[in-house]
């Protein structure tokens, strides 16, 4: 997708209100809403929500909550982007607290544009739930939060406020800011879904500036 593609992209979806991202000084949040895998899990969107608030010099606090709508559907990837000027292998990740998945059960894997999220682009920070590691009882589930604080030099919430990278194919569903594997879905619980988040200004006075911000965000774009 080009520039041109991304930004057109973006102002429909801000036109049409169908997405969110809700960002201030110290806080930015995903909604994931964009369904582009077989099966979506039951339940409207948002099927589940991340945010990164700023708690301290160089330290983030990361939540990731999975709606109480979407049914017996687990979460068992998060994907995430950081800032490219930055090393996201230099992060330290602390669990503060949460439901289902431990920090024995979960991987918290790092690497610039390492990870590619299905058909869409290639990521910085993978959260990858049980199971594996663990079992059933450990899985993500509708209701349930995980916190962790997140340490880095120059850390803020908005240094994982990128586009990912997109992947090769022309016809990706993305860029998004971020993506979430579903498993489970459907009424026979057999299906599954990935579900991005794409980001809508919380105000109109907002909306010139997030422009602005993709022409920048594309430098790191691969060819």
């Amino acid at each position: 997708m080009d520039l041109r593609g991304l930004v057109f992209r973006t102002c429909a979806t801000a036109a049409f209100g169908l997405f969110s991202l809700q960002a201030t000084a110290a806080t930015v949040t995903f909604n994931y809403t964009e369904s582009f895998g077989s099966v979506a899990p039951d339940g409207p969107a948002p099927y589940a929500t991340a945010t990164f608030t700023d708690t301290g010099v160089d330290e983030v606090t990361l939540t990731m909550t999975v709606a109480d709508t979407v049914g017996l559907a687990d979460v068992t990837l998060m994907f995430f982007n950081l800032d490219p000027t930055m090393d996201a292998t230099s992060l330290s990740f602390a669990y503060v607290s949460g439901d289902g998945p431990t920090p024995a059960t979960t991987n918290i894997l790092t690497g610039e544009d390492s990870f590619r999220a299905g058909g869409d682009g290639f990521y910085d920070i993978v959260f990858d739930f049980p199971p594996p590691p663990g079992g059933q009882d450990n899985r993500f589930n509708a209701s349930e939060e995980l916190v962790y604080t997140i340490t880095g030099a120059g850390l803020t919430a908005d240094s994982f406020n990128y586009f990912a990278t997109p992947g090769p194919s022309e016809d990706n569903p993305g860029p998004y800011l971020s993506v979430a594997r579903f498993q489970d879905t459907g009424p026979d619980q057999e299906g599954s879904d990935w579900v991005g988040a794409v980001p809508v200004p919380a105000a109109v006075w907002l909306f010139g500036s997030g422009l602005l911000g993709l022409v920048g965000v594309a430098r790191r774009r691969r060819a």
